[in-house]
């Protein structure tokens, strides 16, 4: 077995005992272990925040940039091992592993770019002198600096790859050091990852810091300067919003947590659009086995579209070969963990009391290559709702796996009011082939939610899809979805950087303006 260490203070360091072991979901083999037993992260974290965030500060936005796009290169020529990796420890098929580790790189280099445009330049300023007084001569400025602190980044066991990566790219460009934590039972990805870095020589001390393992107390040590962003349960986030020490020290917090997301059909689309439609769902409840926050749970259709609606999907996903991705011919990877497995059964059972399910449990597909007694795999499961303004359970309850509920309208506001139940979620989808419906009704959900797209047989060889986070949007959403934010071009600077409100003569803000760099 593997053993995953923590890389604090600038080396290794290892925890005591047999600690958490993790296995491949197929066979339920131990592939690795990870202990943080008796591992001080303290003072690690004080010697990253001194160290690092002063090396980080030294270098201008192209640097950082440079050592982004040092990191993506270094990666790229890693992936086939990523890619066995996310097999032995997820389950996940080349899609699955393409998906997240490839996004990853994407990501790096992404934000590599943005630190080739911003140039030579160490701090951001926002656009204009605003006029106070009667005075013309002096005026406000607002400069954006780093923090000093570091940047703890707590991530989701579904995307050990992007997820960690896309808080190191944008906290590194703004200029902090990052402590990336992944979750344990799926940290092998992420672990090589930032060995490979390591042994390369490309991380600067303090830069970055890693814990594969415990993590608990991390809340419990951030200080005014820091950040914590986290990506997880709902359950989780509210845990950590409301901690004692997090809210006293007043160090920054974003939650990206789990929603209900949905894709909901307008009236009079053409076949075309339906079958989009239909593809959308399918990939969603596929890709990683639907286990992704931006997965699509609900489906919310005309009543006179649900017969071909449900029996296209129905069809589709009968035809999956789903199994060991060891097996080039499956479509549909395994869940994580047999807990995970327990999970998304019990949870369509409990949504299936609401209406009927049209297809579900181990006997409604043929799985390949795995023991169902010894692998977490799952058949999908869709089920219509019977009466959806009254139920409560599609509303409220996320099966994080491939699960859908399909939901009737009668009238379009029926429909925006069903979508907007989920109470906050990171992404809808509107299929229709209207631009000006389309357009209403984004601006009906854009209160609730994070990311709206647009979806018809014209823009689905072009939309990146329903689930795929690009890294020129933001990402996150209100309410249920954890009310925060990240990525979004230059936007996720803002959450490392202090804003300041620099009221001096305009010679002065001039000065200041000349060496930033503008951030609109």
């Amino acid at each position: 077995m593997i053993r995953l260490r923590h890389l604090l203070g600038g080396t290794w360091v290892d925890g005591s005992g047999d600690g958490t072991v993790l296995r491949d979901p197929a066979t339920g083999t131990p592939i690795a272990s990870s202990s943080a037993d008796g591992v001080d992260v303290g003072e690690p974290l004080a010697w990253a925040r001194r160290v690092g965030g002063a090396e980080l500060r030294s270098m201008t936005f192209r640097e950082r940039g440079e050592l982004l796009a040092s990191f993506a290169e270094k990666l790229r020529e890693g992936r086939a091992a990523y890619y066995d990796a996310a097999l032995a420890n997820m389950g996940a098929n080349k899609r699955d592993a393409v998906f997240d580790i490839d996004g990853a790189i994407a990501v790096l280099r992404y934000y590599a770019g943005l630190g080739q445009e911003l140039g030579d330049r160490h701090t951001l300023i926002e656009p204009g002198f605003d006029r106070m007084t009667r005075s013309d001569e002096f005026r406000v400025a607002h400069l954006l600096t780093p923090r000093q602190g570091i940047a703890i980044g707590i991530n989701a066991f579904n995307f050990p790859a992007w997820g960690m990566f896309e808080k190191i790219a944008t906290a590194t460009l703004a200029g902090m050091p990052s402590l990336a934590k992944p979750a344990t039972q799926t940290a092998l990805v992420a672990f090589l990852m930032v060995r490979d870095l390591y042994e390369a020589n490309l991380i600067p001390d303090g830069v970055l810091s890693f814990l594969s393992a415990g993590g608990r107390d991390l809340v419990d040590m951030v200080g005014e300067e820091d950040t914590l962003a986290f990506t997880g349960s709902a359950d989780t986030a509210m845990t950590l919003r409301s901690n004692r020490n997090l809210i006293a020290s007043g160090a920054r917090f974003n939650a990206e947590a789990d929603s209900l997301n949905a894709i909901v059909a307008l009236e009079d689309l053409d076949p075309a659009s339906l079958e989009s439609l239909v593809d959308a769902v399918v990939t969603e409840m596929t890709i990683k086995a639907g286990q992704k926050c931006t997965a699509i749970r609900r489906v919310i259709v005309p009543e006179e579209l649900m017969p071909s609606v449900s029996e296209q999907l129905v069809e589709r996903i009968k035809a999956l070969k789903i199994g060991d991705a060891r097996n080039p011919e499956v479509e549909m990877g395994l869940l994580v963990s047999r807990a995970q497995q327990e999970s998304v059964i019990a949870g369509a059972a409990l949504l299936a009391q609401e209406g009927e399910s049209l297809l579900g449990g181990a006997s409604s597909v043929e799985f390949v290559d795995v023991d169902p007694q010894v692998a977490a795999v799952v058949a999908p499961s869709v089920i219509r709702i019977s009466d959806p303004s009254s139920a409560r359970l599609v509303h409220q309850l996320e099966v994080f796996g491939p699960c859908v509920a399909l939901m009737g309208y009668r009238s379009v506001s029926e429909g925006i009011d069903l979508v907007r139940r989920g109470r906050g979620s990171l992404v809808a989808t509107v299929v229709t082939d209207d631009d000006t419906a389309f357009a209403e009704t984004a601006v009906a959900l854009g209160s609730l939610h994070g990311r709206l797209s647009q979806l018809n047989s014209a823009t689905a060889a072009v939309n990146p899809g329903h689930g795929v986070v690009m890294p020129q949007a933001i990402h996150g959403g209100p309410g249920r979805a954890g009310g925060g934010e990240e990525l979004g071009g230059l936007r996720a600077l803002r959450f490392y950087c202090q804003r300041s409100a620099i009221q001096a003569t305009v010679p002065v803000l001039e000065s200041l303006a000349k060496e930033a760099a503008e951030l609109a």
